[in-house]
């Protein structure tokens, strides 16, 4: 396929954005919060080795419509329908961040479309209530202006924009964070910014359970930094307790941008490790 062709499904249920490269084995990617068909957390990297990449833009993010899995298990049952129509009886998966809940589903309700899971800085737990309400606020209908103020902001004041975005990421001295990044990862950051929006996705969200985590029976990877605010070790934990046939690898980061620093490399090398497994 065309390497730059986004596409679009006719569900049943709606409209499906999506994007699929390479060749080889597949690997379905499920980004986070806020990401956009622009946003590479390094991810796009495994074409170069050996993968083809399925990106399945999530409800309410890009041009997926809402209608095709407000909970993560009707969206589970959506992402079938486009394995179906590309004729992938099976896939490897990462779900990233607030993705979690939704590659948590595929692999419960549908374990063999699915290989193994990779959940990287991933939510299993639900939101606390003043992330949701603060979240609520500046991702509802005022979203556009947010992402087009703090872009604007960030051209002219980037150390306070990014400031702002790292207190609610890291539980390390922000400013310290900040100083210690080196060009390459604040240029990731700013990269990351650049091509978010939250659409309708984010506040959708919000509301998402995870399904009973104990009844995954695929091999699954969680990678988590003790040091993120976002997404507390404690989901790392639970995960561990919780799947029978499961690596925790606690990812030597600041924060929860664990594609990043100075374990970066290492976060490469064991999600490759564990989709190469046999």
């Amino acid at each position: 396929m065309n390497p730059l062709t986004t596409l679009l499904l006719d569900t049943s249920k709606g409209i499906v954005e999506f994007t699929y490269k390479g060749s080889g084995p597949p690997v379905l990617l499920l980004k986070g919060g806020h990401s956009t068909r622009d946003t590479d957390l390094s991810h796009s990297s495994l074409i170069y080795e050996g993968f083809s990449l399925l990106t399945i833009s999530r409800p309410g993010y890009d041009y997926t419509e809402l209608s095709t899995g407000r909970t993560p298990e009707d969206f589970a049952d959506t992402i079938v329908e486009v394995l179906d129509h590309l004729q992938l009886k099976k896939v490897n998966v990462i779900s990233i961040s607030a993705a979690g809940p939704t590659g948590i589903a595929l692999a419960v309700h549908h374990p063999e479309r699915v290989d193994r899971l990779l959940l990287e800085a991933a939510l299993l737990t639900s939101w606390e209530s003043d992330v949701k309400k603060r979240a609520t606020v500046l991702f509802g209908p005022a979203e556009k202006f947010v992402w087009s103020s703090l872009r604007t902001m960030l051209r002219f004041f980037p150390d306070l924009v990014l400031k702002q975005l790292l207190a609610d990421l890291t539980t390390e001295n922000v400013e310290d964070y900040l100083d210690n990044l080196t060009p390459n990862d604040r240029r990731f950051i700013v990269d990351m910014l650049a091509t978010s929006q939250s659409g309708k996705g984010f506040i959708t969200d919000l509301d998402h359970e995870t399904p009973d985590i104990s009844a995954i029976q695929v091999p699954v990877l969680g990678m988590y930094s003790q040091k993120d605010r976002s997404v507390p070790y404690t989901n790392a934990l639970l995960l561990k307790s919780s799947v029978p046939e499961c690596e925790i690898y606690e990812v030597d980061s600041d924060s929860h941008l664990i594609w990043i620093g100075k374990d970066a490399h290492t976060v490469w090398k064991k999600r490759l490790e564990f989709l190469t497994k046999t």
